[in-house]
């Protein structure tokens, strides 16, 4: 039996095949597949840990006063002359703000220097009798009983002496009780006399001061520390004292001491900031907030506290390596100011979510948008 072929029939199959073989080589149906993005892998933002310092601090309020305060008040009683001072006078150690008018007291040391004189002269007079005396005795040409009375009368004459200074001196110390002087480097923050005022002494009732003097050149800054800090206080912990009204950057300063002992009542501890104050900007009874560092780790690796879960099986974040989320077990120190220390399990150079809440899962696959 012979075959029979259909030039036509074969002719049309070939070209169905040709067809069919073209429609499924067409460059056009690749390149529509590479062009179409993939929306089902999600894109996270990461972060890099980062060397920092941690400290741990609180916050407080605080009150400023000055270094030292002294009221001062009239040791003697009689009318005030002078008045060389007002308030906001920056005055010097020693300089005089006051002078109190004591004309008795001035004749009283008047007539106490000429006794001092007279007295002077009657022990120049029996030393001189004395060498006679003894020039006498020498050759017999006295008793020694008239010696002996001419030497006790030189000791009479010194002895009268010195206690003629000494009342003179006692009239010039009531006499340098007028004059009020300043007693340290400061500012008059109070005067309460005028001209002309009748200044009773201290010693015999007077309660109001004539003036307040404050030493204002280095601030004192008294703030409480609670109770849950006390452990970690000590001398010289930095602090940062931000007063109210105060523009531009904190004041930086120390502790500078403290009372040892926590306040029944509150629970707290009084310590004080010494705090210079060249430019006299700072004034007492100000007040301000301070924010004392307890605790530092200097130049430790860091997270910001999102980047960081917490489940079951301890602290973890979720990194990303090879585009593909995974989960790394870390171990965390100090956390504060939003930073928390990293101690082990990770590196400076690992990819890591910012934040660990709606992260997806472990395994899944990512694209990454790395922040600053």
């Amino acid at each position: 039996m012979r075959r029979i072929v259909f030039p036509g029939l074969i002719g049309a199959t070939a070209m169905g095949m040709a067809g069919g073989l073209y429609l499924f080589l067409s460059p056009h149906s690749g390149e529509a597949s590479a062009a179409a993005p993939d929306t089902n892998i999600p894109t996270v933002e990461t972060i890099r840990p980062i060397r920092a310092d941690i400290a741990k601090s609180f916050n407080t309020n605080a009150s400023l006063e000055a270094f030292e305060t002294t009221d001062l008040y009239p040791k003697v009683s009689g009318y005030l002359s002078e008045v060389r001072v007002d308030i906001g006078d920056h005055v010097k150690a020693g300089q005089i703000l006051a002078l109190i008018s004591l004309p008795e007291t001035e004749k009283e040391l008047a007539q106490a220097e000429a006794t001092v004189a007279s007295k002077r002269a009657n022990l120049a007079l029996a030393q001189t009798t004395l060498k006679r005396q003894e020039g006498l005795l020498r050759i017999q040409g006295t008793p020694q009983q008239t010696y002996d009375e001419a030497n006790a009368a030189v000791s009479v004459a010194a002895a009268d002496v010195d206690l003629a200074v000494a009342t003179a001196d006692q009239i010039r110390t009531t006499l340098a009780y007028t004059k009020i002087v300043a007693p340290f480097d400061g500012v008059v923050a109070r005067r309460l006399v005028n001209r002309g005022d009748f200044m009773q002494s201290a010693s015999t009732g007077r309660t109001t001061p004539m003036f307040t003097v404050q030493r204002v050149d280095t601030i004192r800054i008294f703030c409480n520390v609670p109770e849950s800090d006390v452990a970690h206080l000590r001398v010289g912990l930095p602090a940062a004292i931000t007063p109210y009204g105060w523009e531009g950057k904190p004041i930086s300063g120390k502790v500078a001491r403290y009372e040892g002992r926590l306040d029944p009542q509150t629970r707290n501890m009084r310590t004080e900031i010494d705090l210079p104050n060249p430019g006299g900007r700072l004034y007492p009874g100000m007040y301000a907030q301070v924010s004392i560092e307890t605790e530092m780790h200097p130049k430790v690796l860091a997270l910001p506290a999102p980047a960081i879960g917490t489940d079951t099986k301890g602290k973890f974040v979720y990194a990303v390596q090879q585009q593909h989320v995974i989960r790394l077990p870390v171990q965390t120190g100090m956390t504060e100011g939003g930073m928390a220390e990293i101690v082990s399990g990770l590196s400076d150079k690992d990819e890591v979510i910012s934040s660990v809440q709606g992260a997806p899962p472990p395994g899944s696959n990512v694209k990454t948008a790395p922040r600053a």
